[in-house]
């Protein structure tokens, strides 16, 4: 089976790991002490620098978590010109699952989204018990870099 790294150069597939490796850690932290977390991002810039990115949500105490990533959206794609790696944080539920969602992009026409599994071991458990499933990567649609990948 064919994935993104076998057609992926490997500066794109080291900038994208990175921004993984960069972004996963708090998600887990996050889990662990509150249960849940708002979404964020996280880029890479040009020089090659790493550059939080959190959504301004106002007075707001319980936002709606569609309009801070919106927010990161727009805000991120504001400076794409100065970015050339970004990733977008979700904390996602299905009927199947909740999951760690991060949609990694890269200014060289790369766009993919990363879901992370996980379930709390005993639903009466502290959140300090996280277990997570396999990890899978799919192709995703540009959000920071609009234009067309193809």
């Amino acid at each position: 089976m064919t994935t993104w790294r076998d057609t992926t150069s490997e500066h794109v597939q080291s900038d994208l790991d990175r921004l993984l490796n960069t972004v996963l850690p708090f998600a887990d932290e996050m889990l662990r002490k509150h249960g849940e977390f708002y979404p964020y991002g996280a880029a890479i810039t040009r020089e090659g620098e790493e550059q939080v990115f959190a959504a301004d949500t106002g007075e707001t105490d319980d936002p709606n978590p569609s309009e801070v990533l919106t927010s990161l959206v727009n805000g991120m794609s504001a400076e794409a010109n100065d970015l050339r790696a970004a990733a977008l944080v979700s904390d996602v539920t299905s009927e199947k699952t909740d999951a760690i969602m991060v949609h990694l992009e890269h200014a060289d026409s790369m766009a993919i989204t990363v879901v992370l599994p996980y379930r709390f071991a005993d639903e009466d458990a502290a959140a300090s018990d996280l277990e997570y499933e396999d990890m899978a990567a799919t192709p995703a649609e540009a959000l920071i870099w609009r234009r067309s990948l193809c």
